[in-house]
């Protein structure tokens, strides 16, 4: 009945498709429980336990022209990794929204490189760039870890070293390294730790790092360690007292309308019941039904 292989309702061509699915299995460089490879699969598995119909934006994904284009082989080395990431854009038409399932948070690079290009290549495309918003739990910005520089931990490093990238935020980190820290103090990184959010609230938070990014198209990563355990305990490095789904729901909802893609990473099946691709699964949806309604 189902092809489980395929992310739920995404029956588009390629090339006529609004929002294109790619799944990064890759987790050669991951530093705590490995098994992120695994999560592109499960997060697919789960899609199918939702209706077609979201009646919060009043979208039936029926009526949405979304592809999948199954997982990229990215073998075991980061660097070979990094340039299949990139190579796969040549598949993914110019006008539609990426969707990548990870795989660990080393994926997000090479995503973010490709969608500055391509918004810098657009004609009347906004030439001041594009925003990263990321949710995760550790500031990763690691000069190296494990003896590579495309380490998981060094993600946010490369995604601010990127051309075009002209804002960035990080919210939900409650984790790093002293140098890290200090790095960010120093070359005024913007993030906003989990104990700021429950104390504050997500969308004054939110609304902060929406101005401090300044820019009209936002490119989201989400990785699943961002959010708390009691919420997703199958991932690669759990850190208790994070953001809540109801925090990362929010965030998804105010920023797809003017998202130019989305990567959900960090999700390892293997430590949970199926809750945390449950959750990866759901919030895709809810990316996807955001921004078809704001187009609408």
């Amino acid at each position: 009945m189902f092809n489980l292989s395929n992310f739920a309702d995404a029956n588009a061509d390629p090339e006529e498709a609004d929002f294109v699915v790619v799944g990064a299995p890759f987790d050669a460089t991951t530093s705590f429980r490995s098994g992120t490879r695994d999560g592109p699969g499960a997060v697919r598995r789960a899609s199918y336990n939702f209706e077609t119909y979201v009646h919060r934006h009043r979208i039936d994904f029926r009526d949405i022209r979304l592809a999948d284009l199954g997982d990229l082989d990215l073998g075991a080395d980061p660097a070979y990794a990094r340039e299949t990431i990139k190579d796969s854009f040549v598949f993914i038409p110019e006008g539609a929204t990426p969707i990548f399932i990870g795989g660990e948070h080393s994926i997000t690079p090479p995503i973010v490189a490709e969608v500055a290009r391509r918004r810098r290549g657009e004609s009347g495309a906004d030439e001041s760039g594009i925003g990263v918003i990321v949710l995760d739990a550790h500031l990763d910005l690691r000069e190296e870890y494990g003896g590579t520089e495309y380490s998981h931990a060094c993600a946010s490093r490369h995604v601010l070293k990127t051309d075009g990238v002209s804002g960035y935020a990080s919210i939900g980190i409650r984790s790093g390294d002293l140098k890290e820290y200090i790095l960010a103090e120093e070359q005024g990184i913007s993030y906003y730790t989990s104990d700021e959010v429950r104390e504050r609230g997500i969308e004054a938070v939110l609304k902060d790092a929406l101005k401090e990014v300044g820019c009209d198209e936002i490119y989201l990563s989400i990785d699943f360690d961002g959010i708390d355990p009691a919420y997703a305990p199958g991932v690669g490095n759990p850190e208790p007292f994070g953001l809540t789904s109801w925090d990362v729901r929010h965030i998804v909802e105010k920023v797809a309308p003017r998202a130019v893609g989305l990567d959900v990473c960090e999700i390892a099946p293997a430590f949970d019941g199926g809750q945390t691709a449950a959750l990866g699964a759901k919030l895709i949806r809810e990316f996807i039904a955001a921004k078809a309604a704001a187009n609408r």
